[in-house]
């Protein structure tokens, strides 16, 4: 059975797709395949030296590799245009492709689209595994990466083709923000969930230095955007932040003026619903997402931190 998943970046409007290539690579096809079980939300960044290429953070999820165990199965030195490898977190930090503290679990995808190849890691060398190519011709894989590439770091929607938009009518969205200091490095975080309580879409994004109210509303819109990308056509919003809540329905008016562009950007959204609610819930009830937002923020702290020294 043919494996083909979706690469969409929202705010570039484009994407590309891959297919897995399980005949070479069964075992490194089958752990992809499980990391992106569930549409989700993460981050990638160009890396000139890796061929070029871009790199697609896979966050630890369903089968993530532990410690990271990566089979490497179809092993290649100089990668083609339209290669995608599975590499392994780095244990070393210094061999981290990332440029940051090599991690215990999760991985990385490296797309390839210039012309040659290059070793993928900046101090050398590094095993990966071959898990597909990029289907069709390579104009939309290079339209996307060349605007990441001027852009700088860009977020990105991972999901199974068939699966990323279209199928699903009604959905519970819980999203949250945090900041360390407020202000101070943020983060947001969104989890969409089917009647079933099914995970359909989550997303970790780390944020500037803002307040907390500005970081829930970052990750309203991305929820939303997401809600949408999917086909979603009836919603319910549920936070922990009653403030948010009561300037959606209209009950507290939006005084802060960082908060104005932002809260219109979510009303905007909210409109292409169909059905839209929301309502006020006790954090317990947000826990997955005030996770998410948090981690976000002690990453972003993290980065911040590594970059000042």
């Amino acid at each position: 059975m043919s494996r083909e998943i979706q690469f969409r970046f929202g705010h570039l409007d484009c994407g590309f797709r891959i297919a897995l290539d399980c005949e070479h690579a069964p075992q490194a096809a089958e752990m992809l395949w499980g990391l992106t079980q569930t549409p989700f939300v993460t981050r990638a960044v160009h890396a000139i030296y890796a061929g070029p290429a871009v790199l697609v953070a896979l966050p630890p999820r369903h089968g993530e590799p532990r410690g990271g165990q990566v089979p490497i199965e179809y092993e290649v030195e100089r990668p083609e245009p339209g290669d995608v490898l599975l590499l392994p977190p780095a244990e070393d930090a210094e061999e981290d492709i990332w440029g940051e503290p090599g991690q215990e679990e999760g991985a990385t995808l490296a797309i390839f689209y210039g012309r040659k190849g290059r070793p993928f890691a900046p101090s050398g060398w590094q095993p990966a595994a071959r898990v597909g190519r990029v289907v069709g011709e390579l104009g939309a894989l290079r339209e996307a990466c060349r605007a990441v590439r001027f852009e700088g770091a860009a977020e990105l929607s991972v999901a199974h083709v068939g699966e990323e938009a279209g199928e699903i009518r009604s959905a519970v969205l819980y999203t949250d923000g945090a900041s360390l200091g407020n202000p101070g490095q943020a983060g947001a975080g969104f989890v969409l969930t089917g009647g079933d309580e099914r995970v359909l879409a989550e997303g970790s994004m780390p944020l500037e230095p803002t307040t907390v109210n500005v970081a829930e509303y970052r990750a309203l819109v991305a929820g939303l955007q997401e809600a949408l990308r999917l086909g979603v056509r009836r919603l319910e919003l549920r936070m922990d932040s009653e403030l948010v809540i009561k300037q959606l329905k209209g009950q507290y008016k939006v005084k802060a003026k960082p908060l104005v562009p932002i809260f219109i950007e979510a009303k905007r959204l909210t409109a292409q619903f169909e059905e839209f609610a929301c309502r006020h819930v006790p954090r317990e009830q947000n826990q997955r997402a005030d996770e998410l937002a948090g981690a976000a923020a002690r990453r972003m702290k993290e980065l911040r931190g590594k970059h000042a020294g």
